[in-house]
């Protein structure tokens, strides 16, 4: 499909550049061209939709870097509960009832409320990865995918993260390297384990996506285990010689920092979930200082409740001017780049994330005729600190429209709806 978005206001996450009145072609999967000027028979001639933009901001699609997407159906469970107790009385007790039409549903759930709020890639970690993909090539979103590693049956889920990785492969998903080695925890995870997992990353040179010092239990238990913190365990497991992704990174000191640095780890920050739960405030300044990459994620639906990376960039910038009791730092521009082009680097997708000539045709496109987005004074700030992703009004992922006027294209919205409602209620 080759498409033509016309006079719309441009945030191209190419440095702060935003084109007035801007064009947008899209041939297959790839921007052609970004340009100003009259649109003539040179640009149309091969168009198969014409979008007009007057009135519309465009940005790149939100790349959502850590979530749990059937976690949808255990939205509200356990409320008011710190991690460890709501994981072992909340959680775990009801996703051992799932069964494929849980996964799949929840998945679609998920799907519709990042695709309606902006996001158009996302990073998953469960247990139930087969049905999450063919949930995801059937309604058109891009997803980077790893069977969570964890507990005593850690062979048993190993086994099947091999399963997983070859299943990708076959599939060729959206001609991308989407397959992640996903251990769970250093805490869940054994020593003999961890190295297992470490040495089949290398050797496929795959992504490491794991949770790494989220709470104070966390690093109470490894220093108890082996008298050292998560990060310095990790990399006493040869963990880090592969490219991770490390959720949450929130109790990290300066040694801990450095080993980030020096292996190219990218920290995802996940605001919402870390203040609903009560487990701390994540170091972002100092993280950025030492120049790691920092990116953005949701986390799961009951632990934060929603998968709205509007909110989650907003709520990520307010609470770093709370904690350092700085207004200034952390404006408009650097949540935008964690929430686009710093996700792109953490799952080393090259071309991603700017609306540029070249790049992969993920496009969001917003009404800007909005109360909430009045005045048009600045853009960036209200993309932030104003918008609540109501706004969004067609979404393109891949060079395909996959919403237009808020309406899914290939996702039966009112029958996953009612089917997620059912599912979830009987749930015992």
């Amino acid at each position: 499909m080759n498409i033509l978005i016309k006079n719309t206001t441009i945030v191209t996450m190419d440095g702060e550049k935003i084109i007035q009145n801007g064009n947008i072609l899209i041939e297959g999967n790839i921007i052609k061209k970004v340009f100003v000027g009259e649109v003539d028979e040179s640009h149309t001639k091969y168009i198969d939709t014409i979008i007009d933009g007057s009135g519309l901001c465009s940005l790149p699609g939100f790349i959502n870097c850590h979530t749990h997407v059937p976690m949808t159906l255990l939205r509200g469970e356990g409320e008011g509960k710190s991690l460890m107790k709501w994981l072992k009385e909340s959680i775990w007790p009801k996703e051992e009832q799932f069964k494929k039409e849980h996964i799949k549903v929840g998945a679609s759930l998920a799907f519709i409320e990042m695709i309606k709020s902006g996001s158009t890639t996302f990073n998953d970690m469960y247990l139930h990865e087969r049905e999450i993909i063919e949930s995801a090539i059937e309604n058109k979103i891009r997803g980077f995918f790893g069977y969570t590693i964890m507990g005593e049956k850690w062979r048993e889920h190993f086994k099947k993260s091999k399963e997983l990785h070859n299943l990708i492969n076959s599939l060729q998903y959206d001609k991308m390297k989407n397959y992640t080695v996903a251990p769970h925890s250093p805490y869940l995870l054994s020593e003999e384990a961890l190295n297992e997992i470490a040495i089949y990353a290398k050797e496929k040179g795959s992504i490491i996506h794991t949770h790494i010092a989220e709470t104070k239990d966390e690093c109470n238990i490894i220093k108890e285990r082996y008298g050292t913190t998560p990060v310095k365990f990790l990399k006493r497991c040869n963990v880090f010689e592969s490219k991770v992704v490390a959720a949450h990174s929130i109790y990290l000191d300066d040694e801990d920092m450095d080993i980030y640095k020096n292996n190219g780890v990218s920290a995802i920050y996940n605001p919402q979930s870390n203040m609903k739960l009560a487990s701390g405030v994540a170091k972002i300044k100092e993280l950025k200082e030492k120049n790691i990459n920092v990116c953005l994620g949701t986390d799961g639906t009951s632990s934060n409740n929603n998968l709205n990376m509007f909110e989650e960039m907003e709520t990520g910038a307010m609470l770093q001017k709370l904690h350092y009791e700085d207004p200034a730092i952390f404006n408009g521009y650097e949540m935008l780049q964690m929430a686009t082009v710093n996700g792109a680097k953490a799952l080393g997708i090259e071309k991603l994330g700017k609306i540029c000539e070249g790049y992969i045709a993920d496009v969001v496109m917003l009404n800007m005729k909005e109360a909430e987005m009045m005045p048009d004074k600045n853009l960036l700030s209200n993309l932030v600190f104003s918008a609540n992703g109501g706004e969004v009004l067609h979404v393109i992922i891949n060079g395909e429209i996959i919403m237009k006027n808020k309406e899914m294209i290939y996702i039966d919205e009112e029958k996953i709806l009612f089917e997620s409602n059912k599912l979830a209620k009987n749930l015992i």
